[in-house]
């Protein structure tokens, strides 16, 4: 289900204005339809705000948060009856005819959601800096919450009870590498090292980011408090992993192949 709180002001006049771009009362629409999430959600699968985000680069004018909430439904409609690409080495691209499975995995709108607020996350890297003795002597070190090696090392060191944080973002980190840079991610590990250094100090196959971000989403599952919507939630997407970036991929290589190094930056 959309969330309502994560749409601005500005978002919400971009949507009516849009999608009601015939009528002179758009004031009193935005006010009918501003705490109804099943409305905006109707909205939203108009293809008009598709078209402008493309179209005009209106993507300036709204959030993060809206502008991948936007193509995250024009994929699940791409996707419907389709196929997905998969890279296989430097070279190869084949088609895997997994369309329908990942447009079903969208439907629901939970797991659409958590990866437009996934995506949102990335487009501000944030780095903490811990101050540790080791023989007699105070080190300073700084840790990126977008290098999974250094997030790893991190929840290795905290109480349990704050580890649900780290463990979702380490699988968020696999997520968003394999989905949105998986060239990189296959360019890296044979060794080919132009472009951005993608996160963390080993180097890992596609695969490897998979297993690990399914391992840290079962993890995240478990620590997550008691009741939350984050345990069914988590533990979806770590049974469907792999279609889980397919939608990411599509966003990725298809509707901002250029944009993509302007809301996010893979190296460090």
């Amino acid at each position: 289900m959309l969330s309502l709180e994560k749409l601005s002001e500005r978002d919400l006049d971009f949507v009516v204005e849009t999608v009601a771009s015939q009528r002179r009362d758009q004031e009193m629409v935005k006010d009918i339809v501003r705490d109804k999430a099943d409305l905006v959600e109707v909205m939203l699968d108009d293809e008009r705000l598709f078209r402008r985000i493309m179209d005009e680069g209106a993507w300036v004018r709204i959030s993060p948060y809206l502008f991948f909430t936007i193509l995250l439904r024009q994929a699940r409609k791409d996707l419907h009856g389709g196929y997905t690409v998969e890279r296989w080495g430097q070279s190869y691209r084949l088609p895997v005819f997994d369309g329908s499975q990942v447009a079903t995995l969208l439907e629901g709108g939970d797991v659409q959601d958590y990866l437009a607020g996934m995506l949102t996350s990335f487009t501000r890297v944030g780095s903490t800096v811990v101050y540790f003795h080791h023989r007699g002597r105070t080190h300073r070190r700084s840790f990126s919450d977008m290098d999974m090696d250094d997030m790893v090392g991190l929840s290795q060191g905290v109480e349990p009870e704050y580890r649900f944080a780290f463990f979702k973002r380490i699988a968020d980190i696999a997520l968003f590498l394999t989905g949105v840079f998986p060239e990189y991610v296959t360019a890296a590990s044979v060794g080919v090292t132009n472009g951005p250094r993608l996160s963390g100090r080993r180097t890992r196959t596609i695969e490897e980011y998979q297993n690990d971000g399914r391992q840290f989403c079962l993890m995240a599952a478990e620590c997550a408090p008691a009741g939350s919507a984050d345990v069914a939630l988590l533990g979806k997407i770590a049974g469907n992993f792999d279609l889980a970036r397919k939608p990411l991929n599509l966003v990725s290589e298809r509707y901002m192949p250029l944009s993509r190094f302007q809301w996010f930056t893979p190296s460090l």
